[in-house]
């Protein structure tokens, strides 16, 4: 319960860093600065669909290309700013500003953001392309980064390419060994209808995506038994790759955790100089916890089995004789694992709050690893002592 340290002091990058990106969640200004930007990417993709229409065209032309100008220069601004604010990211700290900016620019959002610019540049060079203007349509792309599902399956499909690939591979070895097939059973009975691969391919197809073969349908037993078969087939084919996707989703949501986490531990002071490999280390023992106003989140008499960092939100703390309050960067719960007693105060959330939960038995652990946090954590209890601050 470090009451003594002040509220931390943002730059200006680091404030424009925790709008832009949702460093800090439920912050005001960024979800203000999201609702403007999902507005003008909406509006801007109608703008266009409005401006195909010749009546509209004629009518409002000149205004609806002075707000897709405008809307252009936003979405400029917008990405030079994400640039101008990656050295803060914690994933990059450890890279110096240019190579931070660098490889944030490789990022897939940030190549979304650049593609929804270039539609303007396309249409400087051939202004006289009636389909210049429809590359703008690109810009609805910038809602994967407002849209959590969107962004989730675009990852997924990135990271499982390789196994997807097989199961396309897989898929046309089967749809063409069926055509194959029934080529050579039903070709010489039906051949206006399957005398040729590019037809048996199509019915093989329709058969594998189990909507039927339409007219066409075997007329020989053997040519049945083939049918019946590449319908299960497809029943394979296409539970592969859904099985695939979902492991995908599932492996998405513990890298998500990890970054929310990471980005939370960094935000901590005392934890703020470490490397980007220390806090690797420290977000698989770190447990996040959002709690909302109104929480208790130990009371007095407890036994101790946890200590908190606040990474955002502010919490209420009293004891016998005092109340206080702490707010970002300041942790609670230390004392009781130090002495192993009983908690001498109780603690309630004030606001919402993002926390993380350090466990006891890692508690210890951190210490012996970390000297300058032991340091550390044994100076603030040995103040909180002399001050009768013993509210954890």
């Amino acid at each position: 319960m470090d009451a003594s340290n002040p509220e931390r002091r943002l730059t200006l990058r680091q404030r424009i860093f925790d709008i832009l990106e949702h460093s800090r969640r439920r912050d005001f200004a960024s979800r203000v600065v999201d609702f403007v930007l999902v507005v003008l990417i909406v509006s801007n993709v109608a703008v266009v669909i409005a401006q195909s229409v010749p009546e509209v065209a004629a009518e409002y032309g000149a205004s609806l290309l002075a707000f897709d100008r405008l809307c252009v220069i936003i979405f400029a601004i917008e990405y030079i700013a994400r640039l101008w604010v990656a050295p803060e990211h914690p994933m990059l700290r450890g890279n110096g500003p240019t190579m931070a900016r660098l490889r944030f620019a490789g990022t897939p959002l940030m190549i979304i953001d650049a593609l929804a610019l270039l539609p303007w540049l396309l249409e400087v060079l051939f202004p006289s392309s009636v389909l210049m203007p429809l590359t703008r349509l690109v810009r609805l792309l910038k809602l994967a980064r407002y849209s959590p599902a969107i962004a989730t399956i675009g990852r997924v499909i990135v990271s499982e390419r390789r196994a997807l690939l097989a199961c396309i591979i897989i898929l046309s070895g089967v749809l063409l060994a069926a055509a194959a097939v029934m080529l050579a059973i039903e070709g010489r009975e039906q051949p206006e209808r399957l005398g040729d691969m590019p037809k048996t391919m199509w019915w093989a197809a329709a058969m594998l995506a189990k909507i039927g073969g339409g007219e066409t349908e075997p007329v020989t037993a053997l040519g049945r038994i083939v049918a019946a078969i590449t319908v299960m087939l497809g029943i394979f084919c296409f539970a592969l790759p859904v099985a695939i996707i979902g492991r995908g989703f599932y492996e998405e949501i513990r890298r998500r955790d990890f970054v929310i986490t990471f980005a939370m531990v960094a935000r901590v002071p005392l934890f703020s100089k470490l490397d980007a490999g220390a806090i690797a280390d420290l977000v698989g023992i770190l447990r996040a916890r959002t709690v909302t106003p109104g929480t208790t989140l130990m009371r007095r008499g407890d036994r101790g089995d946890a200590m908190y960092f606040i990474a955002s939100g502010r919490v209420e703390v009293s004891t016998e004789t005092l109340t206080l309050y702490l707010s970002e960067g300041d942790f609670f719960g230390e004392m009781a694992l130090l002495s192993r007693e009983p908690r001498t105060a109780t603690v309630t959330a004030v606001s919402s709050a993002d926390l993380l939960v350090l466990e006891v038995d890692d508690f210890l652990r951190l210490l012996d690893k970390l000297p300058a946090f032991k340091e550390h954590i044994q100076e603030v209890a040995k103040e909180r002592r002399e001050g009768n601050v013993q509210g954890s």
